[in-house]
């Protein structure tokens, strides 16, 4: 199957309400789409929304590396192996790579008729998701708590990374709010600092109030200080910014310094970088948590179809995204509904269209 042509567009999609971390705030969905076609009439889909907190790229940035730097790496190729052509892609940017990857991935996988997930080595299955609490005033996450619950959600993300005694006021009225009813991760985003991180879990414990994990508690580059963390907490801390590769991954395992890692696409590169954080982390006796960015269900399908891949391992999902926005331009392929994602069986990703492509 050759790689004949290839179209960029912009996808666009409003949330629920703006979502905010310790690192940025956002108020749409905006991913940049690439749309790969075959000379044999398929089309392959990927994207990438714009990560500059977390990977340094912007839209333009993408938008550059994709024409510049990549997309002529591949048009005109036979796809004959997925994985050969995705390894010998030269560039730096991660959320161009990723979706370029995905993309092609889900051309490779139409062409072997079948889903995504086993092209491969899973199967389709149905996911639950946990859904993130933006980061605000107390009342305001309770109430998003309260409407979370209402749409079946049994795993609450809290965003935190204010001052602690802010932090600790968050997760407690939203524990009171959610009691019996659902569980909590706590996400600093790297917004603390040892004390601050041992202060707010001492008085969270002193208050009973039990959470599941802390993700990232501090700034990415203190390893050493995650494993100084780790052996201080009795929560499991999940590494996020501080993993974006697989040797990202061996690094933090040798130093003891996570329980378990949270992959993402646009991080790792795509999916033969996420596939390889986590096998290390399986090697390693470790589990995984898929997420997500703030990404359009392109994306975010192409995620729960490696989570699907690795059940053993990648034991979580977050991705939650495409249900923080107002609707879903993408159909076909994998849905979301409350908690739930579902992965079909048919052949890559399964779009069959994408409503309000804005074509570059």
């Amino acid at each position: 199957m050759k790689i004949s042509a290839y179209r960029l567009a912009m996808l666009r999609a409003p949330l629920r309400e703006p979502f905010t971390t310790a690192l940025r705030r956002v108020d749409q969905v905006e991913d940049v789409v690439v749309v790969l076609e075959s000379a044999c009439g398929r089309v392959g889909y990927g994207s990438a929304p714009a990560t500059e907190a977390i990977t340094g790229a912007g839209h333009t940035s993408i938008i550059d590396a994709l024409r510049e730097d990549l997309l002529p790496q591949v048009v005109g190729r036979e796809l004959a192996s997925v994985t050969a052509l995705t390894s010998a892609l030269a560039g730096d940017n991660s959320n161009a790579s990723s979706a370029l990857e995905t993309a092609l991935f889900d051309l490779a996988a139409q062409d072997a008729g079948v889903p995504l997930c086993s092209f491969l080595g899973g199967e389709p299955v149905i996911l639950s998701t946990s859904l993130t609490l933006s980061l605000n005033e107390p009342a305001a996450m309770v109430s998003s708590a309260l409407a979370a619950l209402e749409r079946g959600f049994t795993h609450l993300k809290v965003k935190l990374g204010g001052e602690p005694a802010e932090d600790v006021a968050r997760v407690e009225q939203v524990a009171a709010a959610v009691a019996g009813k659902a569980s909590l991760y706590l996400d600093a985003n790297q917004a603390w600092s040892i004390q601050q991180a041992t202060q707010v879990m001492a008085q969270l414990d002193r208050a009973g109030i039990v959470v599941e994990l802390l993700e990232q508690p501090l700034p990415a580059a203190d390893r050493p200080g995650m494993a100084l963390l780790r052996q201080r907490l009795a929560t499991p801390i999940m590494a996020d910014e501080s993993v974006f590769s697989a040797t990202d991954a061996a690094q933090l395992i040798e130093l003891g310094a996570a329980d378990i890692l949270n992959i993402k696409l646009v991080k790792s590169g795509g999916i033969t970088g996420a596939l390889a954080i986590a096998d290390t982390a399986a090697a390693a006796g470790l589990q995984c948590m898929m997420g997500c960015m703030l990404e359009s269900a392109i994306g975010v399908a192409a995620a729960a179809h490696v989570a699907a891949a690795r059940p053993a391992t990648i034991t979580r999902v977050d991705l939650d995204a495409p249900l923080l926005a107002l609707g879903n331009p993408v159909r076909g392929g994998t849905g979301f509904s409350g908690s739930r994602v579902a992965i079909n069986t048919t052949p890559g990703l399964g779009i069959s269209s994408i409503a309000g492509l804005e074509y570059l």
